[in-house]
């Protein structure tokens, strides 16, 4: 490769549920070059075909390397959970990736709720039954398809996918692995019992390296088609939800990350582990950070940056604009809606709620609406709606860690709407930071690669910037969380909920 370069070029690459992004940095972060293809899926919006999937991953690197004039010495990969596919002994896929969204294993992860009980499972894989989960999926195919379960020689997520390419090999991270509802947090070691359920077994599961460790080296034919030199060893680096909160610094007890894309996830860090009987009523998830030291407990919401694109598609008409067009349009509309909340409580939930107080059959619903009220009201209304569940999320995170958490750092592609941070920063009582890396994830995915090369992990953070809200507007936010939005999504989905309209003062 050309260009002069002084010390190992990290690559981090995020094969996220929107798109594929990818970085080229020095050990300290300076970012050389960044890239993104569109995450390509099928028409159910459930499934990915594998080799799209990959090669989406490995266009967004190859640009990188393009424009940065030199390869990276080392690769880490991160991405979303559970999303993952069969793949033969020839190292083939069997199916393409199903995704985490896809809906089709409910039946079967009620089966495993019925007969094994949700807080066992719980207590053991550090998650609840789910359709989302693997243990579901491959559940779900040894019924619908057994012939592929019989020929699974191993099963690879998305992001170890994207290392199969690179490498040949498979192999993952114990955050993706305990992901699967397989994986005994307490042990650290397959669960056989658990893989027996759907006639697997554990050498059919991909082997789990060590924080950092290789799962192999770029072969020269993959590494010729990439413009890059052979032999980089490359590095599955962990769920990217908690790989970005590593780049953004969030790697203490006590401290919170707020990971906001198209799903958000609420993660607190501690010393120990959670009570799991509790952590598991409130719907939240937990296991090792990516360090694998620190505990997590895990919370999602599944419609955070997906009400944005839910508002742009169905309210304002722009299903087919270009990504910039649409995040242009929706901040312009939430300009106009003035300062302070809005007068309207949106229960944030298209698909339900998963934590706290899990409720499956909650939706998305409006309440308070006045006659002074319109799209752009509607628009900040989401924003504020997704913020409270938010900091409901980080506060019961704090009961069950013994206090609140000291700071809440947020990170993601979400955090490019100014107005959104700013209602975070107001509606939250405890210190909000924002990571100034626009792919985190991608950034700490650089960072575990350079560990496959002694580099220390830790070297690196994402600057971050603090938050402060005026006191008017925080003290407004705060009255109306705790008076407005908890006791409306705590209470029977049919009741309406009166709302005080901030104009006027009068309940709506």
């Amino acid at each position: 490769m050309s260009g002069k370069r002084r010390g190992p070029v990290l690559a981090g690459v995020d094969v996220g549920t929107t798109h594929c992004k990818a970085v080229l940095c020095t050990p300290d972060g300076t970012v050389l070059a960044q890239a993104q293809r569109r995450t390509p899926v099928d028409a159910s919006g459930h499934a990915h075909d594998v080799s799209r999937l990959c090669r989406a991953a490995l266009e967004a690197l190859a640009a990188c390397t393009a424009a940065a004039g030199c390869g990276p010495d080392a690769v880490g990969i991160t991405g979303m959970a559970e999303t993952g596919a069969p793949l033969d002994a020839d190292g083939a896929p069997l199916l393409p990736a199903l995704s985490w969204s896809d809906p089709r294993p409910a039946a079967h992860a009620e089966r495993l709720r019925r007969e094994h009980g949700a807080a066992e499972l719980h207590q053991a894989t550090g998650v609840l039954p789910s359709p989302k989960v693997p243990l579901a999926k491959w559940l779900w195919l040894s019924e619908e398809n057994p012939e592929v379960v019989r020929r699974m020689r191993t099963w690879a997520g998305a992001a170890d996918l994207v290392a199969h390419a690179l490498t040949g090999a498979v192999g993952t991270h114990a955050t993706f692995a305990q992901r699967t509802m397989a994986w005994d947090v307490h042990t650290g070691a397959w669960r056989a019992d658990l893989l027996a359920l759907a006639g697997l077994d554990v050498d059919r599961m991909p082997t789990v390296h060590p924080p950092g460790a290789p799962v192999g080296r770029i072969g020269t034919a993959t590494a010729a088609a990439l413009g890059m030199a052979p032999g980089a060893p490359v590095v599955v680096a962990g769920h990217d939800h908690l790989v970005g909160a590593w780049a953004a610094g969030v790697r203490e007890s006590g401290e919170a990350a707020d990971s906001m894309g198209t799903a958000e996830a609420v993660v607190t860090l501690a010393d120990a582990a959670p009570d799991a009987r509790a952590t598991g009523r409130q719907g939240m998830s937990y296991g090792r950070h990516v360090d694998g030291v620190h505990w997590c407990t895990v919370a999602g919401m599944s419609s955070s940056g997906a009400l944005v694109e839910w508002f742009c598609d169905r309210l304002l008409g722009l299903a087919h604009a270009p990504p910039d067009e649409r995040y242009r349009r929706f901040a312009a509309l939430v300009d106009q809606a003035g300062e302070g909340p809005t007068g309207v409580c949106v229960e944030p939930y298209l698909y339900g709620r998963s934590a706290p107080h899990p409720d499956p059959a909650r939706r998305l619903a409006l309440h308070g609406l006045q006659p002074r009220h319109g799209l752009p009201e509607l628009a900040k209304a989401l924003l504020e709606g997704a913020s409270y569940q938010a900091r409901w999320m980080a506060e019961v995170q704090g009961e069950l860690a013994g206090g609140p958490p000291h700071t809440v750092t947020l990170l993601g592609g979400s955090v490019r709407q100014r107005t959104w941070v700013a209602i975070k920063a107001a509606v939250s009582p405890w210190r909000t930071l924002v990571c100034g890396a626009p792919d985190a994830a991608c950034l700490g995915a650089a960072t575990w690669a350079g560990a496959a090369l002694g580099l220390d992990p830790a070297a690196l953070a994402a600057a971050r910037r603090p938050v402060d809200a005026p006191s008017a507007a925080a003290d407004a936010y705060r009255h109306v969380y705790r008076t407005v939005f908890l006791p409306t999504v705590t209470a029977p989905a049919t009741a309406s909920r009166p709302v005080t309209d901030p104009a006027t003062g009068a309940d709506s």
